[in-house]
């Protein structure tokens, strides 16, 4: 009888200093993920992102206005359109934050087109346009800008110009 209930204590011992082991190295070695934001720190990180994924960052983004740029490296209007995003968003660095959708691409060609244009903010990953698809649009590139509210305040589909996003990011500054 001594042999179970000795064999039981030394499960209990050895489990409860198990758990206290993973709980204090888990706290130490990765932060809490509520605390993490959706918003890539890196500008080729190109995580992917859902619908569902995508909204959750927009409603962590409140509060700041948000230029949102669906666009792919394979898209000749994207191409055309490049240079006037990266002047636009680093004259507004700081007051807005630029998010690009990179759709139907691979990130290796994408990564190339966001080095090649010099656009300093974060994208997401789309590889079947699922975004672009959820919130109802059709083509590409698409531009639109939500206020600080998170409320859309400018929408364009086609090659935007330099000052008609000006004139959009105005409109929420």
């Amino acid at each position: 009888m001594r042999k179970p209930v000795a064999l039981l204590f030394t499960a209990v011992a050895v489990l409860t200093a198990c758990g206290q082991e993973a709980g204090e190295l888990g706290e130490g070695s990765r932060p809490d993920r509520a605390s993490e934001s959706l918003l890539p720190s890196d500008r080729l990180a190109l995580p992917q992102y859902d619908l569902a994924t995508f909204r959750s960052l927009l409603t962590e983004l409140r509060g700041t206005p948000v230029v949102v740029n669906v666009w792919g490296s394979w898209c000749p209007p994207c191409m055309e359109e490049a240079p006037d995003l990266a002047e636009v968003s680093q004259e507004f660095e700081g007051r807005v934050q630029f998010l690009g959708i990179d759709i139907l691409d691979e990130r290796e060609a994408a990564r190339e087109f966001i080095l090649q244009y010099d656009w300093r903010y974060p994208h997401v990953f789309d590889p079947r346009g699922e975004i672009r698809d959820g919130l109802g649009y059709i083509g590409q590139p698409i531009t639109v800008i939500y206020d600080r509210s998170g409320s859309l305040a400018f929408e364009w589909n086609g090659v935007i110009s330099a000052n008609r996003l000006r004139r959009g990011i105005r409109r929420v500054v």
